[in-house]
């Protein structure tokens, strides 16, 4: 349906350009037709499924596992519970995992005189907010009673798994809500099972299947469960939770946890093949906490279950995943392309990175975390995954890249440079390409940010108003374009003709770093970004993004040519004060008793300022203020050929 829509859009599109007299670049949408018939075809490509492990052979690991499995294994075993107790327990124990599971602990004592959570329903994210609380009480109040053998912890957290119990439904046509809320009745049966009556038990594992594994297979697939087969973060959520559950209560319905089974092994992997080669995550940094963690909760209780994942962490590119956050959080926050925020993203998965691929740095980072500004389970968890040797080891991390090139290859291509990692005066750039009709995705090729001097001088939107009509649906000329954090003229980019297409950047638009290299100072990438704006009327984009002079400096240069007399503006969103001097060849930016120089290097244009307005679109109800927030701008117009190049760096007066 979505492709008939859009289809009919172009049509449409054409038809208006032809009556403006843009008779050229209304035959340019013809390179729409092919490239959408190409996302259909992706849409429905699943080569990088892995082999079906037939529902018969599963019912036999289901057997095999059940015959030798102890309590606890979801996530953790036995032994990761001793190591908690042990370090919390001993004033010489562990410094790390005394402060996050003493926090652990402390909220777990809070949840015991706190109400119960209510059954609210919330708009399109349906309950999902009810099954994450629950979760999370679930973990933390289980936890405390392995460790302290306390009754009054495991008593509250079968209460909160009655009270979910209750609830009439949880959800399905939400799927993701009732994923969270199968994963935390697993939990507690597992951590819990000494503790439960076999009529506690039997309570549980019913409203599962009634509420969890019924709806899973009733065989909507196209509507409801379209996520059994889908590419974006549900599938492994929602494979996750469900197949959690469906290892913790095989025993009450064998069959059709074979089936779940087989089918979440061989389709998980269309979401794990996005990894490949370098780890990135296309939906960014906060989906990638999402999707990573119950990456790691499936791999994990997989491992400890069936005592495998069936190649699942084979896969090329989850190796490197953990490194996806490190890499793109700079000083003053994270790389926020498409729906993300800026604020430094931890997850208790990167010790679990750590200890698989014995990578201190993940380790280290995670330590920076304040675990009350996370979920609960987030200090239980990093406590459970956390390898002690870490805390013994060097932290001296100079034998890691500075300057890397990470790429999820067809939909993501990141250039970062940085002068040290975790330290809030490094310097750190990074510049984004790659395909833009992407989940999550805005027209933002060529993007960048810059922190320096302990600042941010150039600035991520990121999220739109969810709540825009048809916000998650990309048409040309509707939906999510139509908010500005989503179009081009909201990022750290170019736009070319603002007013010639409805968008203005190339929706479908594929574009890769044409290159890049790491020296002893910084790093320099090149993109050719002609492809993002083939329908505004151009021949050659090209731009080029160094870090250079001991990693003390930013340069962006632009370099276009159009068939005929064009307009075209540079962006650059920042929080900064802009004083405009030299005759528009200087910008002064301040950030408190901070200064940094933009300088027009001996090429077209000045500099001015401009509010964070829609060019095309500046009444358009869904756009979001943007308070404090201001562009720095180069306007030309009446050119064919032009280069815009500028160096950032600190004032020096």
């Amino acid at each position: 349906m979505e492709l008939i829509k859009r289809l009919i859009s172009i049509l449409v599109s054409m038809v208006m350009l032809i009556c403006q007299g843009n008779i050229g670049s209304a035959f340019s949408y013809l390179k729409i037709l092919p490239d959408t018939v190409k996302v259909g075809i992706d849409y429905i490509d699943f080569s990088d499924k892995s082999e079906k492990i037939p529902v018969n052979d599963m019912k036999k690991y289901i057997q095999d596992a059940r015959a030798r499995i102890e309590h606890p294994f979801i996530f953790a075993d036995s032994e990761d519970f001793d190591k908690v107790k042990s370090n919390y327990d001993n004033p010489n124990g562990d410094e790390y995992i005394k402060q996050i599971f003493g926090y652990s602990l402390s909220r777990a004592d809070a949840l015991l005189n706190e109400d119960f959570v209510e059954y609210y329903f919330d708009g399109d994210d349906g309950i999902l907010e009810v099954s994450r609380k629950i979760l999370s009480r679930v973990i933390v109040l289980s936890a405390a009673w392995r460790v302290t053998e306390n009754e009054k912890y495991a008593e509250r957290a079968y209460a909160e798994m009655e009270n979910a119990c209750n609830f009439e439904s949880w959800n399905p046509d939400h799927f993701l809500d009732v994923a969270e809320m199968a994963l935390a009745m697993s939990v507690g049966y597992d951590w819990l099972y000494d503790y439960l009556t076999d009529s506690q038990k039997d309570f549980i594992a019913e409203n599962v299947y009634q509420k969890a594994i019924v709806p899973a297979t009733n065989g909507k697939i196209l509507t409801q469960n379209w996520w059994t087969w889908s590419k974006v973060n549900w599938n492994t959520v929602c494979y996750g939770g469900i197949g959690i559950a469906c290892m913790t209560f095989s025993e009450y319905f064998e069959k059709e946890a074979a089936k779940l089974l087989s089918s979440a092994y061989e389709y998980m992997p269309l979401t794990f093949a996005l990894f490949n080669p370098d780890g990135v995550y296309v939906e960014g940094t906060g989906y990638w906490e999402y999707c990573t963690t119950y990456l790691v909760y499936f791999l994990s209780t997989s491992r400890n279950f069936f005592g495998t994942d069936f190649g699942l962490s084979d896969i090329k590119g989850v190796d490197k995943v953990g490194y996806y956050p490190i890499y793109v959080t700079g000083a003053q926050g994270v790389f926020n392309y498409g729906d993300n925020k800026s604020e430094p993203l931890y997850s208790p998965a990167l010790n679990w990175f750590a200890d698989e691929y014995d990578a201190p740095l993940l380790a280290e980072f995670e330590k920076n975390a304040d675990p009350t500004l996370n979920e609960d389970r987030e200090a239980t968890l990093a406590a459970l995954w956390y390898n002690t040797k870490f805390s013994a080891e060097n932290t001296d991390f100079s034998d890691e890249p500075l300057s890397v090139l990470c790429k999820s290859d067809g939909y993501v291509d990141l250039a970062v440079m940085r002068s040290a990692y975790m330290d809030p005066n490094a310097t750190f750039a990074a510049i984004k390409s790659g395909y833009n009709y992407t989940n999550h995705g805005d027209l933002d090729i060529g993007t960048f940010v810059f922190d320096a001097l302990g600042e941010r001088w150039a600035e991520e939107l990121g999220p739109g108003n969810y709540n825009a009509p048809e916000y998650f649906v990309g048409l040309v000329g509707f939906g999510r374009w139509q908010s500005y954090r989503k179009r081009a003229e909201g990022q750290n980019t170019l736009v070319i003709n603002p007013t010639m297409t409805p968008e203005d950047q190339y929706a479908l638009a594929k574009v890769n770093i044409s290159s890049f290299e790491e020296n002893n100072d910084g790093g320099k990438a090149i993109i050719d970004m002609t492809d993002a704006y083939c329908l505004n009327n151009v021949k050659s984009v090209v731009r080029e993004f160094e870090l250079f002079d001991n990693y003390s400096k930013l340069r962006i240069t632009d370099v276009v040519s159009c068939p005929s007399e064009s307009e075209m503006y540079w962006f650059m969103h920042t929080k900064a004060d802009i004083e405009i001097s030299d005759a528009g060849k200087t910008a002064k930016l301040t950030i408190g008793n901070k200064a940094m120089r933009a300088t027009l290097v001996d090429c077209d244009g000045t500099f001015s300022v401009m509010d964070t307005v829609s060019l095309v679109n500046p009444d358009y109800e869904y756009n979001r203020d943007n308070p404090g927030i201001r562009k720095l701008t180069v306007h030309i117009e009446d050119f064919t050929d032009a280069k815009i190049d500028i160096v950032i760096e600190p004032w020096i007066d």
